[in-house]
């Protein structure tokens, strides 16, 4: 589901679309990033061949070259970047290899000071504050953030047995004095209504 975008589009209501590709983009519209896709119909994970221009053969410099063009930055466009990588990505062989999934999401991370925001009124540096990835299969949530680079692993069927029908929230700041991969203990959240 895609929330409205910056311009205030789709205020009044949520959009929902099927991702086809397996990756998901918030603005401009999903509809606008599948058609931008056809702007890179050219790229290819596989090497370029050298060619010949007149008499003289040309060859690339070295390896991934059939990437030339990608778009590097973190404008809409990066959704050109996820879904190349998604698509090209080896298959996992067991589910702890979902982990793996990060190396793609490292392609998105935003270092402190590298975009800049001043839609608020101030400037503020945005940061990926934190990435995930869910294993839908064994029901497994991972993540990182940016304080924490080890990923964490929380194994959702003790998880919501532990929460007992309530909802429960996970901490996932401070996780360093944690091994990676632990499994955080979920807490009950105090909610507005309760007394």
């Amino acid at each position: 589901m895609v929330p409205a975008n910056r311009a205030g589009v789709g205020l009044s209501r949520l959009l929902r679309h099927d991702a086809p590709l397996g990756v998901m983009a918030n603005a401009p519209t999903y509809d606008w990033h599948m058609t931008n896709l056809a702007n890179y119909i050219n790229l290819s994970v596989n090497d370029i061949e050298s060619i010949k221009l007149g008499a003289q053969k040309i060859s690339a410099f070295g390896a991934g070259g059939g990437l030339l063009g990608l778009p590097g930055n973190f404008t809409p466009p990066c959704f050109v970047r996820a879904a190349i990588y998604s698509q090209s990505a080896a298959p996992n062989a067991t589910a702890d290899d979902a982990v793996l999934a990060f190396h793609i999401l490292n392609q998105f991370d935003i270092p402190k000071g590298s975009v800049v925001n001043s839609a608020a009124g101030e400037k503020m540096d945005e940061i990926t504050e934190w990435t995930s990835v869910a294993d839908l299969k064994n029901l497994r949530w991972y993540f990182r953030t940016f304080e924490d680079q080890s990923i964490h692993m929380v194994d959702l069927k003790p998880a919501v047995d532990a929460a007992k029908g309530e909802i429960a929230t996970i901490e996932m700041e401070g996780t360093s004095s944690r091994s990676p991969m632990s499994r955080p203990t979920p807490r009950r959240s105090r909610l507005p209504h309760d007394k």
